[in-house]
């Protein structure tokens, strides 16, 4: 087939039948070469490079290919350059079905050095077809081995995964393990002495910052990071399997996490770092402490991905208690306190039937959205007026690190509450931006009669369809509460979506 001056995309995809001791980046280079050396030969002319770093199991989970999807389906190639058509798709059959038609009804040609597929030749289509399929089958023998592979390991004690903390993997008579890190273990030791003495997660983390402890990745030793220490049976020389299940809903996955009975729990050839007896008061404690967090792949609160703190910017989380109510915290240190799941939904609703009776009376008053434009832009210029002033103040800490009128630590606190403050002005602007832009083009009329299907329908919902309903006239409720505070003494903004 004469393939000459036509116009194509690059699509590069590491697979598992690559060498395993090469990089991502190694095979995806040596694939590149090797294709735009073919294009050359034959006059091809490549507009653009799809790189893609990800599983051939999800066609969702791949953006490169979704992106060069959208391009073929508008006909911005003649044919589409890969290393072979397993590349393209080997995950489910319905996903190969989505990447072949997508080809098909856009008279794309899928151009390997083995051969150029016209999938509008049925012989080509029955042939990429069969390809395919063969491929999937194939897919889903490697993972099943990989699988078998790595449980068998797990039994004979072995350890298969990223090193938890305290650790660092290494290979024993080509047997993959853990081997104690020092720096790293003495304050998981620390974790668990602390916790059985009956301090808690929060004040631990406290206490590791000032010690300046830091994650593998050098972030601080949060509160949740401890709780998952504190439950890891591998620092009493344990391997474990089976913690968690992906469960597959359409396009999405959902992680569900098996109780502490139902783990499979081996001895492992690695050392431990804490001693027995400690583990199991440190697991005693805990069991009296929490209820434990059923994810079973259901939504637990009519307020998750909606309430966000004022203070760090962060997801405020459901914290469930056995004998008392779920609360809503936020697990940074110095942000705002916990209170009432409940307290913060009643006042959530309460909000929204504020700002429905607001749009009614604007209804009948005949509008008022210029003056509400009018106060957003002032908001935003002081709101930038204080980012400019935060940036000289980041700009001068450098140099009072540099003459040596701050150490290093003192450097490190006040950065941090600078890089903070810059944070949430950021966060404010863009806020005020949108809120701008609402005032701008929101449809009251349909906001109103949205706020009004939403408190109609709200209490005799259940907690998923409550969480749709506020989502679909909420785009963030700003949380703020002081320590030491009435449980109903928080601040509570709510920021409605543009309609």
């Amino acid at each position: 087939m004469n393939l000459t001056d036509m116009e194509a995309g690059l699509y590069l995809r590491k697979s598992r039948a690559d060498e395993d001791g090469q990089s991502v980046e190694d095979v995806l280079s040596r694939h590149q070469a090797i294709l735009t050396e073919y294009a050359k030969n034959h006059h091809i002319h490549i507009i653009e490079t799809y790189p893609e770093v990800a599983s051939g199991d999800s066609l969702y989970a791949r953006p490169q290919m979704l992106r060069l999807l959208e391009d073929v389906e508008a006909g911005q190639y003649d044919c589409v350059l890969c290393m072979d058509l397993d590349r393209l798709s080997r995950g489910r059959m319905r996903d190969q079905g989505i990447v072949l038609d997508a080809f098909k009804d856009s008279g794309t040609l899928i151009v390997t050095p083995e051969k150029v597929y016209d999938l509008s030749v049925e012989t080509d289509e029955q042939y990429a077809e069969l390809k395919t399929f063969i491929s999937r089958q194939e897919y889903k023998a490697i993972t099943k081995r990989l699988h078998r592979g790595r449980l068998r390991s797990v039994r004979e004690g072995c350890y298969v995964q990223a090193a938890p903390y305290g650790y660092r993997n290494v290979t024993i008579d080509r047997k993959p393990t853990l081997e104690v890190f020092e720096p790293e273990a003495k304050y998981v030791r620390l974790m668990f002495d602390w916790y059985a003495s009956g301090i808690g997660c929060l004040t631990i983390s406290y206490r590791l910052k000032e010690m300046g402890a830091r994650s593998a990745t050098g972030i601080d030793i949060g509160e949740r990071v401890i709780k998952r220490i504190l439950k890891n049976p591998v620092y009493i020389g344990k391997v474990s399997w089976g913690q968690t299940k992906v469960v597959r809903r359409r396009d999405c996955k959902t992680r569900i996490a098996y109780a502490w009975d139902q783990w499979q729990v081996y001895d492992g050839i690695h050392p431990a770092i804490v001693e027995k007896e400690v583990w199991d008061k440190v697991q005693e404690i805990i069991k009296e402490r929490y209820a434990p967090v059923k994810r079973d792949g259901t939504l637990k609160s009519s307020l998750a991905g909606i309430v966000r703190c004022e203070k760090c910017g962060g997801r405020m989380q459901r914290l469930p208690y056995k004998k008392l109510p779920p609360y809503l915290s936020c697990f940074r240190k110095g942000c705002s306190a916990m209170t009432r799941l409940d307290l913060v939904e009643r006042a959530v609703l309460d909000c929204l039937a504020d700002s429905l009776d607001e749009l009614n009376m604007d209804a009948a008053l005949g509008g008022k959205r210029s003056a509400n434009l009018e106060i957003q832009r002032k908001r935003l210029g002081a709101i930038q007026n204080e980012m400019t002033a935060a940036e000289k103040k980041k700009a001068r800490l450098y140099d009072f690190l540099e003459d040596g009128t701050y150490s290093k630590t003192e450097f490190r606190e006040r950065m941090d509450a600078v890089k903070r403050l810059i944070e949430n002005l950021e966060r404010q602007e863009q806020e005020a931006r949108s809120a701008i832009e609402t005032a701008e083009n929101r449809d009251p009329g349909k906001l109103a009669r949205m706020l009004q299907t939403v408190l109609d329908g709200y209490w005799e919902a259940d907690v998923a369809e409550r969480n749709a309903l506020l989502k679909s006239v909420i785009e963030v409720a700003w949380y703020q509460k002081d320590h030491k505070t009435k449980p109903t003494d928080f601040m509570l903004r709510v920021i409605l979506k543009s309609v």
